[in-house]
């Protein structure tokens, strides 16, 4: 959540040198949920989803994030505890420490991963009011100014969201509770502009008329 609150205000602060207004510029973060009755049974979703995937690539990267070798033959083991002694994150992938932390709490191989600690968004495996705790912290600490959703399936996965964590953000006052306009564009409150900005738009030049005898 830091970075997300240094890189917006960065964005914000090159809006306002700019000349533009802050507030016209919005950042969504990235956020992968993953809703069930349960945060076990929501870890349990996550484990039967990721049969599809390469689980042994995955477990490898999984160590190169907190310096181990680590043998996706014991997939379903926890980390010795010689394996923690030894285990460090990662100072080039800032993932890695929650990694570890993950780690440490005693979970097997496939659930460190379930966990969503490899993804590039964050990931919250949990119940309704777990995923709307998480974008109410980020978005009252002006880590971002609405969200990018990806969700987990969307045979159900997107159902859940709306049906369960939607109406959750519309009790809390974060969620509107119907739509400004048919756009996309008034929904999110951004400005009409297209293309470069009208204010900073190089008039085009003329060409001048060659001479009539020109070679």
């Amino acid at each position: 959540m830091e970075d997300a609150q240094a890189q917006r205000q960065a964005l914000r602060d090159a809006a306002k040198r700019a000349g533009r207004d802050p507030g016209e510029v919005k950042m969504l973060a990235g956020f992968m949920p993953t809703i069930a009755p349960s945060r076990q049974a929501a870890l349990e979703r996550r484990r039967f989803l990721d049969e599809v995937v390469d689980l042994n690539q995955r477990v490898r990267y999984l160590g190169a994030m907190i310096g181990l070798l680590l043998d996706p033959g014991r997939l379903d083991e926890p980390l010795t505890a010689d394996q923690l002694a030894d285990a460090i994150p990662s100072p080039h992938d800032p993932r890695s420490a929650h990694a570890l932390e993950v780690a440490r709490e005693g979970w097997t191989l496939r659930d460190v991963l379930a966990h969503g600690v490899i993804d590039y968004h964050p990931v919250v495996a949990g119940t309704a009011t777990d995923a709307a705790d998480h974008m109410q912290q980020w978005f009252e600490a002006g880590a971002c100014d609405g969200f990018s959703i990806a969700i987990d399936s969307y045979h159900d996965g997107f159902d859940a969201f709306v049906d369960q964590v939607v109406p959750l953000l519309q009790e809390r006052g974060l969620f509107h509770d119907d739509y400004e306009g048919p756009t996309l564009r008034e929904n999110l409150g951004a400005p009409e502009q297209y293309g470069l900005d009208p204010r900073f738009r190089k008039p085009a030049r003329l060409l001048s008329k060659p001479p009539e005898h020109a070679p």
